[in-house]
């Protein structure tokens, strides 16, 4: 399955949690001011990654399939993602939160999350996979 980002349509002004519901642009929460910096630097090969990871978590048949009682089922995704969140902690700990659209429920919908994570190396300026997580929305 190909995947494809979308971009909400309504400006996060106040910084809200967002969905596919309220169509808020992304939220984005950092501890500290230079995780920003970094984050902004590396912003392109972070996505870069993460698009990767992704599209191997919801093309690996052992995660996500049209068993009975499976979730995720790519019979329900649309394929569209959108970045929901972005959060660098204070234990430098990068969260991407993408939410995949689905239609379980008839109309196009929020249906997968999946958090890539990164940890920080300050001492070498990057951002180093760690893990993808899937909740079901």
């Amino acid at each position: 399955m190909e995947i494809t980002r979308i971009y909400l349509s309504n400006t996060n002004i106040e910084n809200l949690y967002s969905n596919f519901e309220n169509q808020l642009t992304t939220r984005y929460v950092f501890d500290e001011p230079s995780f920003k910096t970094a984050y902004e630097k590396h912003e392109n090969e972070i996505l870069e990654i993460a698009v990767t990871k992704m599209k191997e978590f919801v093309n690996n048949p052992d995660r996500c399939n049209n068993l009975e009682g499976m979730f995720p089922q790519p019979k329900y995704l649309t394929g569209e993602w959108y970045l929901s969140e972005v959060i660098i902690d204070d234990e430098k700990t990068l969260s991407l939160s993408a939410r995949f659209l689905g239609t379980d429920t008839g109309k196009k919908t929020d249906y997968l999350r999946l958090e890539v994570c990164f940890f920080y190396d300050e001492e070498y300026d990057q951002f180093l996979f760690e893990q993808i997580n899937s909740e079901s929305l």
